[in-house]
């Protein structure tokens, strides 16, 4: 782990409430978002891109030319660098791409006014 990610360990939000333990069993399958933002992603050690946000399963890689959504299930190591094994790359593309265009949308009700999305959990 990089020294700059230990000292941002610090000061990031954390509760101060135990969690129980039935709670910690339903969040087996919970990963850390910010674990995962920001890195250079590698695969078979080439650069494809750098990535910027996990959305429904899959890690949103920004490269060169577009987006790209990398399964998390084909994330290999996740440390300073993300490091992937194979996937479908064509799939990635297509999803990437829808990615691209619905992240910017804005929605409007039939006065005009701007709604406001809720959040996918």
């Amino acid at each position: 782990m990089s020294l700059i990610s230990k000292i941002s360990r610090i000061f990031r939000k954390t509760d101060d409430v135990k969690e129980k333990p039935e709670e910690t069993k339903t969040k087996k399958n919970y990963i850390d978002i910010r674990e995962y933002i920001n890195k250079f992603v590698k695969q078979h050690e080439k650069d494809i891109g750098e990535s910027l946000a996990v959305h429904d399963g899959k890690l949103i890689v920004k490269n060169r030319d577009g987006f790209i959504a990398v399964p998390l299930h084909a994330v290999a190591v996740n440390s300073e660098n993300i490091l992937v094994g194979d996937f479908d790359m064509e799939e990635a593309i297509r999803i990437g791409k829808e990615w691209s265009d619905i992240k910017d949308t804005l929605k409007f009700d039939e006065n005009g006014m701007m709604i406001k999305e809720e959040a996918k959990q």
